[in-house]
């Protein structure tokens, strides 16, 4: 974790920007990152944000317990790389026509261990683990190192919900107090596969 982490201290006073962040990781072997201590005392059972640095972006470690998924969502204010360290994560991208009331599924890629994932600033879209069986942990390097979520968008493709997240909101979910939504939408779109 140390290569890693010197890495991006080494953007510190530099443009931050996704091709230099890129090029940062791109020297960086993640099948021997060394994470283990940041797990101790983890419960790998159930969903956590371990935090290990916020300073020039934010990096933080992520327990997934078996077939945990975070519901769909859209990056409205940062972007940045998941990389899965153990196990497999799972990501559909999604498109949204607001004025046709569709969002729009594309087919559902499964990324190793080592693998990159890009995640662009507005992109909408579902990780998860996939497995019935074992946790994932995935390492996530996100810019501005400090956002909030207001105005992101999550959609319950199965009820057709979309709610706007407000300022309150701590993290991706519809299980938050209700004061944490700007608004949620019953029958707000149709789903339509791409393939």
């Amino acid at each position: 974790m140390k290569e890693l982490l010197q890495a991006l201290n080494n953007l510190e006073g530099k443009t931050i920007e996704p091709n230099i962040v890129r090029e940062a990781l791109s020297g960086i072997n993640f099948s021997k990152l060394s994470y283990q201590e940041y797990l101790e005392n983890c419960d790998m059972d159930t969903y956590s944000r371990i935090k290990v640095c916020d300073k020039p972006l934010q990096v933080f470690l992520m327990i997934w317990p078996p077939q945990f998924l975070l519901p769909i969502h859209q990056h409205n204010n940062f972007w940045g790389y998941v990389i899965p360290l153990q196990g497999i994560v799972a990501e559909t991208v999604y498109g949204y026509a607001p004025r046709k009331k569709k969002v729009f599924l594309h087919p559902t890629k499964t990324h190793k261990t080592g693998e990159i994932i890009y995640e662009p600033y507005n992109v909408i879209h579902k990780l998860q683990n996939t497995s019935p069986l074992e946790p994932t942990v995935s390492l996530h390097i996100y810019y501005p190192p400090v956002y909030d979520y207001k105005g992101t968008l999550i959609f319950d493709a199965q009820n057709r919900r979309l709610a706007v997240l407000n300022e309150k909101a701590t993290k991706l979910s519809w299980d938050l107090p209700e004061d944490n939504y700007e608004s949620i939408l019953e029958n707000a779109y149709d789903v339509e596969k791409l393939w």
